[in-house]
């Protein structure tokens, strides 16, 4: 009889443990999409391009153990020769030129976390990909795939390139 009561007790604090997590996780996942919720809506008419956005920046992507797939959620936008990224905790807001930045796909197969791209400057390298599960309760409609967004931002990025050579040629 001791010992039923003790698995019994045993898997009731294993339940409470695992309830927690899942309460703790769903309340991250409603903070994370009220946020990006929030930054899409303030964001000018004018915006060419945007995305809620994963993000993981510099060595964390490389790595082969990590805690987690991602460091953080974003929105991601272009408005004019700009790339914006805007973190949604604002710890991690960052400006790249569409003219001098680099941009490239990163085939990523370690711990089962989806591809993504990097777009790099002289002063930061962040990794983007788009999760279509991030939120748990629905997903926000301005999201595309990853690929997509990628060759997207490669295809303006080749748009403002050319303006920018033919306004110099023209001179």
């Amino acid at each position: 009889m001791a010992t039923l009561l003790s698995i019994l007790i045993i898997l009731l604090i294993f339940g409470l443990f695992v309830s927690v997590f899942f309460i703790i996780a769903i309340s991250d996942a409603k903070v994370r999409e009220k946020n990006g919720q929030h930054i899409m809506e303030s964001l000018p008419d004018n915006v060419a391009i945007k995305s809620v956005v994963r993000y993981n920046i510099g060595r964390p992507q490389g790595r082969f153990l990590k805690m987690k797939s991602f460091q953080g959620s974003g929105v991601l936008y272009v408005l004019g020769e700009n790339v914006y990224f805007k973190d949604i905790l604002g710890n991690e807001d960052h400006v790249f030129d569409l003219q001098t930045c680099k941009m490239s796909w990163v085939e990523n197969k370690i711990n089962g976390i989806t591809n993504a791209f990097k777009i790099a400057d002289h002063e930061a390298i962040i990794f983007f990909y788009i999760d279509r599960g991030g939120f748990v309760f629905k997903a926000i409609e301005e999201n595309i795939s990853t690929s997509d967004l990628y060759l997207r931002l490669k295809e303006l990025r080749k748009k403002v390139r050319a303006a920018k050579k033919a306004e110099l040629g023209g001179e």
